[in-house]
């Protein structure tokens, strides 16, 4: 198992008290390089330890390689995972099984039909939005499709 850095277990015990608040859809902002994954395998091993079923996606192949060698490396039941790109689960919605949490890396692409079509086929579930920067280069922000930001430790700390 994989073990987190102090600042990792203060992430995940953030998201863990948002959603005990009764957040769903909650983005969790950590800069690039600060261990995103390893907090999603230890969440989805936590997740799937219950029984839950986890939908992780992104929209880059080699970052999904390797949220399975992290996922596996952290002792995940990856008999309740799916893995995919958004492209190829965007085309194959009805036949997926329904998840109970949904992962999404690099999470500042959500606004994108692609995305808005995954995360509203899965209405009941929980979702994790991870992102190095939680605004658009538009300089929106998520307001509509999330309902907290955890922050993480700024570059500077780490």
């Amino acid at each position: 198992m994989l073990k987190l850095r102090d600042y990792q277990e203060e992430l995940i015990d953030g998201v863990k008290a948002s959603m005990l608040k009764g957040n769903r859809a909650i983005i969790v902002q950590s800069p690039p390089r600060s261990g995103k994954t390893v907090c999603m395998a230890h969440i989805a091993k936590e997740a799937t330890a219950k029984g839950n079923r986890v939908l992780f996606f992104c929209h880059r192949q080699e970052i999904n390689d390797q949220v399975v060698k992290t996922f596996e490396s952290a002792g995940v039941d990856m008999g309740l995972v799916m893995i995919g790109s958004v492209q190829s689960l965007a085309r194959k919605l009805s036949s997926l099984p329904v998840p109970d949490l949904i992962l999404v890396d690099e999470a500042h692409h959500i606004k994108a039909n692609s995305y808005k079509k995954i995360l509203g086929n899965f209405p009941s579930a929980y979702k994790l939005y991870f992102t190095g920067t939680p605004v658009r280069t538009n300089g929106e922000g998520f307001e509509e499709l999330a309902d907290d930001l955890i922050l993480g430790k700024p570059v500077k700390w780490l």
